[in-house]
């Protein structure tokens, strides 16, 4: 076999850009340069303008087109929509900004070269988008929830609204193929069109495939592969850029693929181990460096990127003083957001070949772009190891919902869907756990099998979970020590209407469990026909400082389950006292009054059909089993912040066949 014969190979090609994905990030990392550098430096060594190791690399380019896809798409469908819902001010401050600063400056930096005013605004709208090239460092310094990170990720997409707009509309007036008002049509029509598919369709779709054909985990990673190409193939057909589509079907999945999911962490992988990688080397074999180094087109470069770093710069600041950001979160925001690549690369392109500039631009498009990635390769890793994760900001009670299996789990499939509904309000996962409290073989086989049909029967429900098994010396030991291990934000524990049922099966009572847990706990008797209202249950002791958590939880739990179909009501307490602990009522809340005493005022304010959230003490009460055996679906509420029970002793170090139950 020749030499040319070799490289056209499709395994020495995928053999070549492995190595580079291996060892570029190594060899730069050694050098004390960020990792990324490696991936774009090698990929001009052995591109077509050095070593030329790729005669044809059309494969490799459409495999990079594909990473860029994969980038934009996992920022929509890692987004904290929550953070960003709360900081959307600051999205949308900063997304104005970044554009329209670099965007005028940029224009008038062309202006200065000799560029003619047409093009030099398509030159200027170049730097008014970013591509998200450093957001793997944002999420492996786990910044996904910081304020600064939802407004870049939220500016992301308004940038490359912007940008599209104006290459559109100049490009459109240069060749005659559309202009003025029609072209405007096109792309809001475009728009509405594109957003009615990724937020209403792709989830629609995804979420009647999980429940029924797509068990299975592979085809379900399929699907989202699917969902993030077909967005795209859907922008290209109503004139929309197609990294905006991406971004949209990752916003569209959301809520279907939660972060902590199984499903999200293969799709992630596979994102970041080959196309991200893989496009940044795609990249890389652009650069020309006998072209980028002359000196006309230096000189226009340097012009390029005094306009793109100073309107990033300004952008970031006035920012940063506007909503009182700290210093790092200014850095960071500068650095992610003068990152230049996809959406630049491309409208270059256009540009071009619609006569508007000639090669010294495109050049000089290129500096500017190996600039901006170098800026933003060692800005980000500089500034985002200074930021803490959100320490003030409580996390959501359904953002992880640890759920022990006390028995058949066809028999809790009312609390398995309450537990999803919860989860899916927040982005959150079900962590189901089966508990074995003895070595006997046929103890811990029984456990499997309960965990296996649990598996089977969530993922039937559309659930992508992980049920396990833990063998321990208690129950409300083994339930501590997996909230730890899990980072569980909730315990939801299934609550049979008969006393003493629990310590039968679990050998543990309610109040073992509640006492070993630091992490909110509600014990939940539910009806499968629940459907009236929400009643919030609060009196004047739960507002001591000692209970105020547990109504806290409460209330938030109420909140978040209150929609039109199940209003809230308030009792016997009224809303503006709640509201005085630090939790906001929706306007639209009733109070319920009452002198009686609490046992007759559940039994006069309810009826079958509501569901009861009511924060307790310790365990269930007579009162509350009777509620529910009388049609009531019933919450109660414990949390105990101070809680840290002392765990001591090796779970396993009793002998095989031993019980180590209570008692």
């Amino acid at each position: 076999m020749t030499w040319t014969q070799l490289q056209a190979e499709p395994a020495f090609g995928f053999m070549v850009v492995g190595l580079i994905i291996v060892f570029g990030p190594l060899i730069a990392e050694r050098m004390r340069l960020p990792g990324l550098l490696g991936l774009l430096v090698l990929g001009a060594a052995v591109g077509p303008n050095v070593a030329d190791l790729f005669p044809t690399f059309t494969t490799l380019r459409s495999i990079g087109n594909i990473g860029v896809l994969y980038l934009i798409f996992l920022s929509g469908l890692q987004l904290d929509l929550d953070s960003f819902a709360k900081h959307w001010r600051i999205s949308a401050g900063f997304g104005a900004l970044t554009s329209i600063v670099p965007l005028v400056l940029g224009t008038l930096a062309a202006l200065a070269a000799g560029i003619d005013l047409t093009p030099a605004i398509l030159i200027g709208s170049f730097w008014a988008s970013f591509t998200l090239i450093a957001y793997p460092v944002i999420t492996r310094y786990g910044l996904t929830k910081n304020r600064a990170v939802a407004a870049i990720i939220g500016a992301s997409s308004i940038t490359d609204t912007v940008s599209l707009v104006i290459l559109a509309l100049v490009v459109g007036s240069v060749t005659g193929d559309a202009g003025g008002i029609h072209l405007v049509v096109s792309l809001a029509v475009g728009f509405a069109v594109l957003a009615l598919y990724c937020f209403v369709v792709i989830p629609a779709v995804a979420q009647w495939f999980f429940t029924g054909l797509g068990q299975e985990r592979t085809l379900r990673f399929i699907l989202v592969l699917v969902a993030m190409t077909s967005a795209a193939v859907v922008s290209d057909l109503v004139g929309v850029e197609p990294l905006i589509g991406a971004f949209f079907a990752g916003v569209g999945l959301n809520r279907i693929v939660p972060n902590a999911s199984p499903l999200m962490a293969a799709t992630e992988f596979f994102g970041n181990s080959f196309f991200i990688p893989t496009f940044l080397v795609s990249v890389g074999l652009l650069f020309d460096p006998r072209l980028m180094f002359l000196g006309s087109t230096i000189r226009l470069a340097l012009g390029f990127s005094v306009a793109l770093i100073a309107g990033k710069v300004i952008a970031a600041v006035v920012t940063g003083r506007i909503f009182r950001l700290a210093p790092a979160e200014v850095g960071l925001m500068f650095s992610v957001s003068v990152a230049q690549a996809a959406a630049t690369l491309a409208a270059t392109i256009v540009g071009l070949e619609a006569g508007l500039y000639g090669d010294d631009v495109v050049n000089a498009v290129m500096v500017v772009v190996s600039i901006s990635l170098i800026v933003t390769s060692v800005g980000s890793e500089r500034f985002a190891p200074r930021i803490h994760p959100p320490a003030v900001d409580v996390r959501a009670l359904g953002e992880a919902i640890l759920l022990p299996i006390e028995r058949e789990p066809a028999e809790l499939e009312a609390a398995f869907r309450f537990a999803a509904r919860l989860a899916a309000s927040s982005g959150g996962v079900l962590q189901p756990l089966v508990v074995v409290t003895s070595t006997d073989p046929r103890e811990v086989d029984h456990g499997r099998r309960i965990r296996d049909e649990t598996d089977r029967l969530l993922r039937a429900m559309g659930q992508d979970v992980e049920p396990s098994l833990r063998v321990d010396r208690s129950v409300a030991t083994a339930i501590h020590r997996a909230s730890i291990e899990a980072n569980s934000s909730m315990l939801l524990l299934p609550w049979p209407a008969a006393g003493g049922v629990r310590s039968w099966l679990l050998g543990a009572s309610d109040r073992e469990i509640i006492a070993a847990s630091a992490i909110p706990t509600a014990i939940a008797a539910l009806h499968d026909d629940a459907h009236g209202r929400i009643i919030l249950v609060g009196r004047s002791s739960d507002l001591l400082p000692g209970r105020a958590p547990s109504l806290l939880v409460a209330a938030q739990l109420a909140v978040k389950l209150t929609d039109r179909d199940h209003p809230l009501a308030v009792g016997p307490i009224s809303p503006g006292e709640i509201e005085a602990i630090g939790m906001s009522l929706p306007a639209e809340v009733t109070r319920l009054e009452s002198d009686a005493d609490i046992s007759a005022w559940l039994w006069s304010a309810t009826r079958p059909g509501d569901l009861v959230v009511i924060p307790i003490e310790g365990g269930t009460t007579a009162t509350l089993i009777s509620l529910h055996e009388d049609g009531r679906s019933v919450l109660a509420v414990t949390h105990n912040p101070a809680s840290d029970s002392q765990l001591t002793g090796g779970p396993l170090t009793f002998p095989v066949g031993g019980s180590v139950g209570p008692s």
